[in-house]
C-alpha cells in the first residue's frame, strides 16, 4: 500500500508539471513589451510567393493556413505559418471569384473566407479551399452599397458581418446572407463618427473596433454600434498616429495598432503599437528600412495564439514575424 500511495503521488505530480510545461509552451505574456524578429518571406513579382502591394493577412481556426491578400495582384495566396506557398487563387476582373483592388481578408469559425472587393464594391464569400460561393453589394451611398469598401468582420457565430465602408464614412452590419440590418456613421470627429474608417475588428466580446485614417483615432462599438470608447490622436507620440493603417486583436483583446508614421504630421519611422483593450499604450516595435525587423510601410497584421505577430508591408512586399518575450 506505501509502494502504491508512493506511485499515485509520483503519477499526479509529473502530471501537474506537464500541466505547467505544457501551459508555458502554449501561453504568452499579454503585457509583453519587447518583440524580436524571427523571419520574412516575400518579394515583389507575380510569382507564388510574390506580392504587388501585399494588404491583409488572416489565419484560419486551426492555424494551419495563412490567408493573404495580393492587393494589385488581384488575387488571394495562402501559405503555412511558416511561409510555405500552398495555393492562390483569383484574377482581376468583376466575375464571381475575380477582384479588382482587393483589401482584406476574414477567414471564419467554419474556414469560410470572406474578401473585401473594394474596386468592385462588394463583399465575396469563398470556401476554405477558394472555391467561390456568394457575393453582394453595388456602388452606392445607399443601405447596402458601398463605396470603396475596405474590410469586412464577421461575428464567431457567423450571424452577422460589418464592413467599413470608407468613403461613405459609415459602418454597415448585415446578416451573412447579404441582407442589410443597419448602418451607423457620418462624417465628422465626433463619438460614432468617421473620416475614411478603414479598418473593423472584432474582439472576444463581439465589440467592434474601428480606425479613422482622417481623425487618426480608434474607436470601440458593440455590436448594435453604440459608441463604448476612443484613443489615439494625430501626432508622432506614443499613442498617436500618423495616417493609421490597419489592426488586430490578440486572445487577450489587446489592439495591435500600424503606423507607418508617414504624411507631413509623421515622424518617418513607421511602427508598430500595441496597446490594452481600453486604448492604454504598451509599447511600440520597429523603425524604417528594408532589413530584418524593419518597415517602409506596414500595412495590415495577424497574431497567432502563441502571440507572434505577423505584419505586411506593402512597400517591401514582404511578411514579418514577430516573437513576444518577457
Amino acid at each position: 500500500m506505501r509502494y502504491l500511495s508512493t506511485y499515485l503521488l509520483l503519477t499526479v505530480g509529473l502530471l501537474f508539471l506537464s500541466v505547467i510545461l505544457f501551459s508555458s509552451v502554449n501561453a504568452f505574456d499579454p503585457n509583453a513589451t519587447k518583440y524580436v524578429f524571427v523571419k520574412k518571406w516575400g518579394s515583389r513579382g507575380t510569382g507564388d510567393g510574390q506580392f504587388l502591394r501585399i494588404h491583409d493577412i488572416d489565419f484560419n481556426p486551426s492555424e494551419t493556413r495563412l490567408y493573404a491578400v495580393d492587393r494589385d495582384g488581384n488575387r488571394i495566396q495562402v501559405f503555412d505559418k511558416n511561409g510555405t506557398f500552398l495555393f492562390k487563387w483569383g484574377s482581376k476582373g468583376t466575375g464571381d471569384g475575380q477582384f479588382t483592388v482587393p483589401y482584406s481578408v476574414d477567414v471564419v469559425a467554419n474556414g469560410n473566407v470572406w474578401v473585401a472587393d473594394r474596386g468592385n464594391h462588394r463583399i465575396q464569400e469563398f470556401d476554405k479551399d477558394g472555391k467561390f460561393l456568394f457575393n453582394f453589394g453595388s456602388f452606392g451611398s445607399g443601405p447596402g452599397q458601398f463605396n470603396n469598401p475596405r474590410m469586412v468582420a464577421v461575428d464567431k457565430d457567423m450571424k452577422y458581418l460589418y464592413v467599413a465602408d470608407s468613403k461613405n464614412n459609415r459602418i454597415q452590419k448585415f446578416f451573412t446572407n447579404g441582407t442589410f440590418v443597419k448602418s451607423w456613421g457620418t462624417l465628422g470627429s465626433g463619438h460614432g463618427q468617421f473620416e475614411l474608417p478603414v479598418t473593423i475588428i472584432m474582439d472576444s466580446k463581439g465589440n467592434l473596433i474601428v480606425n479613422d485614417r482622417g481623425t487618426n483615432r480608434v474607436q470601440k462599438f458593440d455590436p448594435d454600434g453604440n459608441f463604448l470608447l476612443t484613443f489615439g490622436s494625430t501626432g508622432k507620440g506614443d499613442g498617436q498616429f500618423a495616417e493609421v493603417e490597419h489592426m488586430t486583436t490578440d486572445k487577450y483583446d489587446n489592439i495591435y495598432v500600424n503606423d507607418p508614421q508617414s504624411g507631413p504630421n509623421g515622424s518617418g519611422m513607421p511602427r508598430v503599437q500595441k496597446f490594452d483593450t481600453n486604448g492604454h499604450f504598451i509599447t511600440k516595435f520597429g523603425s524604417f528600412g528594408s532589413g530584418d525587423g524593419q518597415f517602409v510601410d506596414p500595412e495590415h497584421n495577424a497574431v497567432d495564439s502563441d502571440g507572434n505577430f505577423y505584419v505586411t508591408d506593402r512597400k517591401n512586399n514582404d511578411i514579418q514575424v514577430f516573437k513576444p518575450v518577457n
